[in-house]
């Protein structure tokens, strides 16, 4: 497995969205499937925010993580956000995701960020083994979410 830009991989886009809209749309009820495709579809601007990445293994993707710079309608002051960490169903559990956040986090560092955030609704013990810590909890598109932080510069 290897972690690549999405902009070497464009074709995925359309997958990726769908994964994405099935595992959130919750948390976005105003959007679309369009509108997680277009999301993605701006990661290929090239631009160090929105950006995205993705778990290759041979000719297949198994997951993504994203930098965008707002992730919620609420907390606007915060960003950017790390979003969009998914691994399919049939390669969870394999430490995959680890190497995926781990992975973005450096690419974020090197592009001189200093901090990051995220929600999750069910992951914060999962962030926190990387590193990340809990800045407070809240009630989000009625679940109650993790709202998360990490520094990348000393």
């Amino acid at each position: 497995m290897r972690v690549e830009n999405l902009i070497e991989r464009p074709e995925a886009v359309e997958q990726l969205a769908r994964w994405h809209y099935r595992e959130w749309a919750h948390l976005y009820p105003e959007q679309s499937l369009q509108d997680f495709t277009e999301d993605l579809q701006r990661s290929l601007r090239g631009a160090p925010i929105p950006a995205t990445w993705v778990l290759v293994d041979g000719g297949s993707v198994w997951g993504s993580a994203s930098v965008i710079e707002h992730d919620m309608t609420i907390n606007c002051h915060l960003g950017p956000w790390l979003a969009n960490v998914y691994i399919h169903p049939d390669k969870r559990g394999q430490g995959l995701g680890r190497l995926l956040v781990a992975a973005v986090m450096e690419v974020c560092r090197k592009n001189g960020l200093n901090e990051l955030f995220l929600f999750t609704p069910a992951q914060e013990y999962f962030y926190q083994r990387l590193g990340w810590t809990l800045l407070k909890r809240e009630l989000y598109q009625g679940d109650t979410v993790s709202i998360m932080t990490t520094r990348l510069q000393d």
